[in-house]
């Protein structure tokens, strides 16, 4: 049996729960930080908030390792570091609406930013929790795919920080709602760091 809804109201589509700038289309959203690394508002504080009140209610996180087939090669798995994750299916109706504002802001701000490339399908969106003593962070890796989407949810914590060693940039504690976009590949090899205290929470989403 799925667990009770705590917060039904986040599992129908409202442009309320969306960044200000972005409800109004793709045209100035974003600040381009570094390279190719795109920050912009999706969510406004309050979603997040609900989000992660309702995910620690579902409570089916995750923690282990996973392997997935590469999709450019059938003979080449694609291994993901060890962390702790709740799949958005595993919430019914979240992945739903997280794929209504895919298609209506997500895919538009994407294709506006690289205009040659054209979303044709994206991975299943997940969330990342990061603990001191479970799993506190993520070595330096690529993304497989042609681009990610990582959202920042919470600032209970302390360390932690998404970090791009080629330009030695990381986003900060940034405000809950707040994204970042950048392209897949070795180019924009990143990693998470430690966190020493709290829970860090992040919403992960990667296009093709």
């Amino acid at each position: 049996m799925a667990p009770t809804r705590l917060h039904p109201e986040i599992y129908t589509y409202d442009p309320r729960f969306i960044g200000a700038a972005l409800r109004d289309g793709v045209e100035n959203v974003v600040t381009e930080d570094v390279e190719q690394i795109y920050r912009f508002e999706l969510f406004t504080p309050e979603f997040c908030r609900l989000l992660l009140e309702e995910a620690e209610h579902n409570g089916q996180w995750k923690t282990g390792q996973d392997t997935d087939a590469n999709p450019f090669a059938d003979d080449v798995d694609e291994v993901s570091e060890p962390d702790t994750t709740l799949h958005l299916h595993k919430m019914p109706g979240m992945e739903e609406v997280y794929a209504e504002i895919i298609r209506r802001h997500l895919k538009p701000l994407v294709e506006h930013l690289w205009p040659v490339f054209k979303v044709q399908k994206w991975d299943p969106p997940f969330l990342l929790r990061y603990e001191p003593h479970v799993i506190k962070s993520m070595a330096a890796h690529y993304d497989l795919e042609t681009c990610s989407i990582v959202c920042y949810l919470n600032t209970e914590f302390e360390g932690g920080g998404t970090y791009f060693p080629r330009w030695d940039y990381t986003p900060g504690k940034a405000q809950p709602g707040t994204a970042v976009v950048y392209p897949g590949g070795l180019s924009h090899v990143h990693e998470a760091r430690a966190i020493t205290a709290g829970r860090r929470y992040v919403l992960c989403s990667c296009f093709f």
